[in-house]
């Protein structure tokens, strides 16, 4: 995974990353700032509220920015406003959709905004969930379609041109799960992914949903005390697209991988959450914001720190046992064991290390450390290798290693023996 490089550093709490016109705009603490090409940021006025905020832009350049402790705001490129219409909900999420900007509104209300301004709403303007005794607890467009998220169902609609508003639920569509987690929802070209009300992560596309958390990330966000605060990020990195979801309470951060459909755990630190905030590609950048700070960052794969501080990676491999060689039940002696890597050219001038573990027991507790050099500076593939590991009926390898150089795990072998039954 990239490192992150400072773009542009501030003080506060960021509470959200939004764009309006090609241009980045974030809200730390109480004020929304621009932030321009080289990172400077600029004061535009006061946005109320401590909670993360929902952006969209609608077709004539308005940012329209909902707190959820409040009614909503629109910036116009000149004028930060506060909306006062009586009609306008507290909303905690915004989007946009053919000339319309929509909120969720109080139970199970849908609320469309004039096509004249994003913060007056006529009373007709509502449209109610009803396929559920359900409550609105977001909204999202997605490929010409509104999806409501309630508690108990999602419901999607289209644009009908017929009454007011313009739009009909789709019959049959209901997809027969809720939402858990506001702001979890994010989208690519392929899905919309959100955190459903049963712990799962989902990936919705037209009018399917399907859950993609495995049997280990399900159990673990179930153990978490608080899922409602996890937030998500959609980014496309060297081709591959990644949703990454954050709790902030539990302090864990996961990413998914579309194209192999694996979870893996990102952490700031040893095992703490990760500093990602929000997400958006502007500049010909992917930049991020910090959860501790005002900060933005680029991700970078030539940084190998995460704005100076150690990244330690780690990986686990899949239980080896006699059944991994065709003979079930067999134990399994292992005189070897070797690890290619392509470590890259030495930012320090130590020689870096690479930590092998094992664990017998499903990773509920592991072997002492067992460290290997990869190389001096200039080493483009080193191989490592491990000797007489022992007999064993099932075991787990992990290998670890924090030195700020391009790490690529390249393969892995071993000389092994089978008892005989």
């Amino acid at each position: 995974f990239p490192g992150l490089k400072l773009f542009s550093s501030a003080d506060g709490n960021n509470r959200g990353f939004g764009e309006r016109d090609g241009v980045g705009y974030t809200v730390t603490d109480n004020t929304l700032f621009s932030v321009n090409s080289l990172g400077t940021q600029t004061a535009l006025g006061t946005i109320e509220g401590s909670g993360r905020c929902s952006f969209a832009e609608d077709e004539v350049g308005n940012l329209v920015i909902a707190t959820g402790e409040g009614k909503p705001y629109s910036y116009d490129g000149s004028n930060l406003t506060h909306g006062t219409d009586a009609d306008l909900p507290n909303a905690s999420t915004v989007t946009y959709i053919n000339r319309r900007v929509v909120y969720d509104g109080v139970g199970g209300d849908v609320v469309f905004a004039d096509l004249s301004d994003p913060l007056v709403v006529n009373s007709a303007n509502v449209m109610i969930a009803e396929a559920k005794p359900d409550n609105t607890l977001a909204v999202h467009a997605y490929k010409q379609q509104v999806y409501v998220f309630g508690v108990k169902s999602i419901q999607p609609a289209y644009n009908s041109g017929v009454g007011n508003p313009p739009y009909d639920f789709i019959t049959n569509a209901t997809q027969e799960v809720g939402l858990n987690a506001i702001h979890s929802i994010a989208n690519n070209r392929n899905y919309t992914y959100f955190l459903g009300s049963d712990l799962n992560f989902y990936q919705l596309s037209a009018l399917d949903s399907r859950p993609i958390s495995n049997p280990a990330i399900g159990q673990e966000v179930a153990n978490y005390s608080e899922t409602s605060d996890c937030f998500g990020v959609c980014f496309t990195l060297d081709s591959m697209n990644f949703y990454l979801v954050s709790f902030p309470t539990a302090g864990k951060t996961w990413i998914f991988n579309e194209q192999s459909a694996l979870w893996t755990s990102l952490s700031y630190g040893i095992d703490s959450q990760h500093l990602i905030n929000g997400y958006r590609f502007l500049y010909g950048k992917h930049l991020v914001t910090d959860r501790l700070s005002g900060n933005i960052y680029e991700l970078d794969f030539e940084t190998y720190t995460d704005n100076g501080e150690t990244i330690h990676r780690r990986r686990d491999t899949v239980s080896i046992n006699g059944s991994t060689f065709g003979a079930p039940g067999n134990e399994v002696f292992m005189s070897k064991l070797g690890l290619v890597i392509q470590p890259g050219a030495s930012l320090v001038t130590d020689i870096g290390t690479v930590i092998m573990e094992f664990s017998d027991d499903n990773g509920r507790s592991w072997s002492t450390e067992m460290w290997e050099t990869i190389g001096e500076q200039g080493d483009y593939e080193v191989v490592l290798e491990w000797h007489q590991l022992g007999m064993f009926r099932n075991r787990m390898f992990r290998f670890s290693m924090s030195d700020p150089i391009k790490w690529v795990l390249v393969s892995a072998y071993a000389d092994v023996e089978l008892s005989s039954g």
